[in-house]
């Protein structure tokens, strides 16, 4: 697009020059048709160039000084082929001479129809009008600064006033073909139109576009404003915008002031009721290619990088503060609703703070910072999702649900650098995502653990099941060093079974290691109709490993089995320990009856000596 608008800028100058400059010479000689022929072999002298009129010169001297063009045509450089460089059917401008007397000029409307601008490039790099430019003679340093003070002090009082009836501009078409680089951008039909223009007075314009570039983009572009601009303020201001490009449309008001600074300072507030990026960029549909053939490319695909190039001087020079709401809007195909972003530029620091919309029954606010203070950039990234339906956005977006579910996330991520990689290196952060009421698919827990233990006994491995582990809730957590995050959180809870794990994701090789424990419920009805068997309890290992794209899942029969025969030697020494205990036990009670009966027996002698005791003493009184 900045390519179109640039050569278009091109055009539209080179042929504003060359009208102002036949305006000058037809002036000069007054009777411009008796002189058509002289002016051509005048161009054909000087340019190699041929200059056409097919049509008659029609020029005023008083009360208005001005030309109407017919058809005319300058031919192409050599070597660039028959088609004309500038061809225009008509075109015509003029001023009131008595206006130009008091300084304030009273120009009637530019009129341009049928204008066509061809600007080539051809495969050696040479241009169609690099014969047209000629190098002005150098200014040495010394003469520029001698005149600079004169020309500011001379021009300092002057002041110029006047209107311009404005602009209207019909089927103006260009081409640039650069035969070098093998692109064409083409704008097949421009109009421009406005009001009267006049010193600090707003004025409508209203502007159309139909263009192409190298087949791969279409635009047709339509744009109405009232355009404001105060001279003195350095203040322009484009309110009541209605903009329309291809099937996006936007209004809303745009200002922009300060021209002496590197960069304006920009404000606006606009607003859209639909965008559709994919449409505009001509993005292919989700599904276009199997997950499986996607995650053999993916594997398969060398990992490039790419080095992220940033206007860092001009970053630190904005000044923006802006508003940004649409009704709704497509990307990538995801659908999102109620975007409204807040747009701020200051002092090195760039950010769209905050960001929130609404997607796939859920709510996401985001904050993008970019510091760009230092010679390196930086970048924080802080972002909330509650209650995203992740299997319709998944769907959406890859074509397939490989987990669905309601998700809450939590993202604070801070990196810097240039390159892709550093941004990964230099990651550092943290991320909580939940999952509620959902379902892993192409990945059936259960499935896996029968095909195992049937591995493992010698049977027949059961049949093919579907693909799928639902579950009630999924969480997990972790941190974010270096570009590795790492997590020990893992926490499945799905009928049946119960999962745990831990282990990392390294986003610089794109590779995950991971270890999940599954463990089956006993007293539980699982999903697939069966009742839990022996390996009830036991945790049974999962290995999840390898690149992102295409990991291997494996339930690990190895540590399965040692578990188990510890669990069977544990068993063992339980029962053990229980028969141990309850011997100690019979021990105890047998021992205690013992030494109550020993008590008793002592007792009862204790008595039997007491009584003899008494007796004696009584017999001894007796006979004393």
């Amino acid at each position: 697009m900045k390519t179109i608008i640039r050569y278009l800028v091109i055009g539209v100058v080179a042929a504003i020059v060359f009208l102002v400059a036949a305006v000058a010479i037809f002036v000069a000689v007054f009777d411009a048709n008796a002189y058509k022929q002289d002016l051509s072999d005048l161009v054909r002298e000087q340019t190699g160039r041929e200059l056409q009129f097919h049509g008659d010169v029609d020029l005023t001297i008083y009360p208005a000084l001005g030309m109407k063009l017919g058809a005319m045509s300058l031919s192409n450089a050599e070597g660039f082929g028959a088609l004309p460089m500038i061809k225009v059917r008509q075109a015509s401008i003029s001023v009131d001479v008595a206006s130009l007397i008091t300084l304030a000029p009273q120009i009637d409307k530019l009129v341009m129809r049928d204008l066509e601008v061809n600007l080539i490039t051809n495969k050696a790099g040479v241009t169609n009008w690099d014969d047209l430019m000629q190098p002005s003679a150098p200014t040495t340093g010394a003469a520029t600064s001698a005149a600079a003070p004169d020309e500011s002090e001379a021009g300092a009082d002057f002041a110029l006033a006047g209107a311009f009836a404005g602009l209207d501009l019909e089927n103006i078409k260009l081409l640039w073909l650069d035969e070098q680089a093998g692109s064409r951008y083409e704008i097949i039909d421009l109009d421009i139109s406005t009001g009267r223009i006049e010193p600090d007075q707003p004025f409508e314009l209203a502007l159309h576009l139909d263009a192409s570039a190298s087949g791969d983009l279409d635009i047709v572009l339509d744009f109405k404003s009232q355009v404001g601009y105060l001279i003195k303020e350095q203040q322009l201001t484009l309110s009541d915008i209605e903009l329309a490009l291809n099937e996006f449309k936007l209004g809303g008001r745009l200002q922009l002031s300060d021209f002496a600074k590197p960069t304006p300072t920009l404000r606006f507030d606009l607003s859209s009721q639909n965008l559709d990026v994919d449409a505009l960029l001509g993005t292919p549909p989700a599904g276009s290619t199997t997950g499986a053939e996607t995650s053999q490319q993916a594997a398969a695909a060398p990992s490039e990088d790419v080095k992220i190039e940033l206007p860092m001087q001009i970053l630190r020079d904005l000044d923006i503060d802006g508003k940004l709401s649409i009704a709704q809007i497509k990307a990538q195909n995801l659908h999102m609703q109620e975007v409204a972003v807040t747009f701020k530029a200051q002092n090195g620091l760039v950010g769209l703070k905050p960001l929130t919309l609404n997607m796939y029954g859920g709510k996401v606010e985001s904050e993008i910072v970019i510091d760009v203070k230092s010679s390196t950039p930086k970048y924080r990234i802080n972002e909330s999702a509650q209650a995203v339906q992740v299997g319709d956005l998944l769907r959406d977006y890859i074509g397939e649900e490989r987990i669905s579910g309601s998700l809450d996330v939590e993202l604070n991520l801070t990196t810097g650098g240039e390159w892709l990689s550093e941004l990964i290196k230099n990651s550092n952060g943290s991320l909580k995502l939940a999952f509620l009421d959902g379902a892993l698919n192409g990945f059936n827990i259960r499935h896996s653990i029968d095909r195992a233990k049937a591995k493992l006994s010698g049977k027949q491995a059961p049949p093919e099941q579907v693909l799928k582990t639902d579950f009630s809730s999924l969480t997990l957590s972790g941190v974010i060093k270096n570009g590795v995050f790492s997590s020990d959180d893992l926490d499945l809870q799905a009928p049946l079974i119960r999962v745990g794990g831990r282990g990392s994701a390294d986003l610089n090789s794109e590779t995950v290691d991971y270890q999940v424990n599954a463990k089956l419920v006993g007293s539980v009805e699982g999903q697939q109709g069966k009742a839990a068997d022996e390996l009830a309890g036991l945790a049974i290992p999962v290995s999840i490993k390898g690149p992102f794209a295409d990991p291997k899942i494996d339930v690990l029969l190895d540590e399965m089995l040692k578990a188990k025969a510890q669990a069977k030697v544990q068993a063992e020494k339980d029962k053990l320990k229980d028969e141990i205990r309850a011997q100690k036990e019979e021990l105890r009670q047998q021992l205690e009856a013992e030494i109550n009966s020993l008590e008793a027996a002592k007792k009862l002698e204790e008595i039997k000596d007491k009584a003899k005791n008494k007796l004696e003493d009584k017999l001894k009184k007796l006979f004393d």
